[in-house]
């Protein structure tokens, strides 16, 4: 995987299971990472905790991704 820095990753899932590790990895390699969840706010404030606690940046979201009208919204938010 090249430098991220200077990127946005946006993780759906990103508050558990594999999205959690991946949502780190890419924090690990330099990247912004929105961890999106559905549900579980609490995982996900945790997983951004910890990548922020390692040095990276991270942000939460909750969107339904199933949910057509939230995913527009979500992603026609600016950083």
């Amino acid at each position: 995987m090249s430098s991220l820095k200077g990127k946005t990753a946006l993780v759906t899932g990103g508050s558990q299971g594999i999205g959690r590790v991946i949502a780190k990895a890419l924090a690990a390699e330099g990247a912004k990472v929105i961890v999106n969840c559905a549900n579980n706010i609490t995982n996900a404030q945790n997983v951004a905790n910890e990548i922020i606690e390692a040095g990276g940046e991270a942000d939460i979201y909750r969107c339904d991704v199933s949910n057509e009208q939230a995913v527009a919204k979500m992603l026609a938010l600016k950083n």
